[in-house]
C-alpha cells in the first residue's frame, strides 16, 4: 500500500515537472516570436519616470524596441477609436484607467481580456499580490489588470497661502476667501477630478456640485498638465484633479516644492492607480504579451513605484506613496471598480449639466 502511494506521488511529481517544462517551452516560443516581431507600442501618462521604467524593459529585451508614447485618456481613447475606424491599429498595451476604458472604450470592441495573457507562475501567484492574484481584476470581464493600490491624495494646496488646519472638509472649500482661487481639471472627462468628486455627492449630496464647480466660480481645464503648472508657478493656491507627475516632475527641477497634497474626507477613496490593458487586434501580440508579464515582475513593480511614486500591490515593494498607502484593514469605496461606475457616470452628467 505504502509503495502503491509511494508510486502515486513520484507520478504527480513528475507530472508537475513536465506541465513546467512544457510552459516553459512555450514561453520561450512567445519571446522567440516577440523578438521576431521586434517592437511594442505602449501608451502611458505624462511624466518623466515612464522613461526611466522602460530602460529596464529594454535591458531585458534589447531585441524588442519599446515605443513609448505619453498622451492622457482624454486624447488618447478619441484616437485610437478614430484610427481603428480607419483600419489603423498602432498600440499593443495601454495604462488607463477604468472610467474612460469601460465607459468610451469597450463599447468600442477594442480590448482583449489580459486574463489569459498573463502566464508567469510570479505574476499569477496569490503570494505576489496584496489580496491575491485576482484582486487586480476590476472589471467583471478581466479585461485590464490593475497592479497599484493608492489612498486618495485629496487637495492640492500651496502652503505658502493655505494652512491645512483651514481645510477640514470640502466644506472648507466654499469659503468665500476661495472663490475664484481654485482650479479644477474639467470633471467631464477627467478621473482624478470626477472620482473625488464622485465620493463627495454620496457624502453630501449632489448640491455639492453645484456650490464647488459653479458657485466658487473656479477656474476649470481640461488641460491637467496646465492647470498643475498654475499652481506650481503660484497663480492659484488650492487645485482638484491635478497631474501629480507632472508637479513631481517640477518638483524634481527644485520648482513648486510648496505644492502639498492634503486629504479631505469626503474625498477618501481607494484606487488603482495603474491599470494595464491588451489592445485586441494587437499589431505585435507576442511582444505585448512579454511587455504585460515583464510588468508583472517585482523588479518592473519596484522601478514602477519608485519612479512614479505611486504604491505597487506587489508584495514587498516598498511605497513609492507613503501618504497615499491604503492601511491593512481599512475599507474604502473602490472608485474605479465597475460596480461603481453608475454613480462616476452620475457626477459626470451632473457636471455636464452645470459647466455649459
Amino acid at each position: 500500500m505504502l509503495g502503491g502511494l509511494a508510486g502515486v506521488g513520484l507520478t504527480a511529481m513528475a507530472s508537475s515537472r513536465t506541465s513546467r517544462a512544457v510552459a516553459a517551452t512555450e514561453w520561450e516560443q512567445v519571446v522567440a516570436a516577440a523578438k521576431k516581431e521586434g517592437k511594442v507600442a505602449v501608451n502611458t501618462f505624462t511624466g518623466q519616470g515612464y522613461a526611466r521604467i522602460f530602460k529596464l524593459f529594454s535591458q531585458a529585451y534589447p531585441e524588442i524596441k519599446l515605443d513609448h508614447t505619453n498622451l492622457e485618456s482624454d486624447a488618447f481613447a478619441p484616437r485610437l477609436v478614430q484610427e481603428r475606424k480607419a483600419g489603423i491599429y498602432t498600440w499593443d498595451v495601454t495604462t488607463i484607467p477604468t472610467s474612460t476604458a469601460l465607459q468610451v472604450m469597450k463599447q468600442s470592441g477594442v480590448w482583449d481580456p489580459i486574463h489569459p495573457v498573463i502566464t508567469q507562475p510570479e505574476a499569477r501567484s496569490d503570494a505576489s499580490w496584496r489580496g491575491g492574484f485576482d484582486a487586480g481584476f476590476l472589471d467583471r470581464d478581466k479585461l485590464s489588470y490593475a497592479f497599484t493600490l493608492v489612498r486618495s491624495l485629496g487637495v492640492f494646496v500651496n502652503a505658502d497661502q493655505v494652512k491645512v488646519d483651514e481645510l477640514r472638509s470640502v466644506k472648507d472649500l466654499l469659503a468665500p476667501k476661495w472663490k475664484g482661487k481654485i482650479v479644477i481639471s474639467d470633471p467631464r472627462i477627467i478621473g482624478s477630478t470626477f472620482w473625488p468628486l464622485t465620493v463627495a455627492r454620496l457624502a453630501l449630496g449632489d448640491g455639492i456640485m453645484k456650490q464647488l464647480l459653479i458657485d466658487q466660480e473656479p477656474v476649470l481645464s481640461r488641460d491637467r498638465n496646465q492647470l498643475s503648472e498654475f499652481m506650481v508657478r503660484g497663480r492659484y493656491p488650492i487645485g482638484i484633479g491635478l497631474n501629480v507627475l507632472a508637479i513631481q516632475d517640477f518638483q524634481a527641477h527644485g520648482v513648486g516644492r510648496n505644492i502639498k497634497t492634503h486629504l479631505l474626507p469626503e474625498f477618501d477613496y481607494q484606487s488603482a492607480g495603474s491599470v494595464v490593458w491588451l489592445l485586441n487586434r494587437a499589431p505585435h501580440p507576442n511582444a505585448a504579451k512579454v511587455f504585460i508579464n515583464w510588468l508583472l515582475t517585482k523588479p518592473a513593480q519596484v522601478a514602477w513605484a519608485r519612479e512614479l511614486h505611486t504604491n505597487s500591490r506587489f508584495v514587498g515593494v516598498e511605497p513609492g506613496n507613503p501618504d497615499a498607502v491604503v492601511p491593512p484593514g481599512v475599507k474604502l469605496t473602490q472608485i474605479d471598480s465597475e460596480e461603481t461606475l453608475p454613480e462616476v457616470i452620475k457626477t459626470q452628467e451632473l457636471a455636464r449639466q452645470l459647466i455649459r
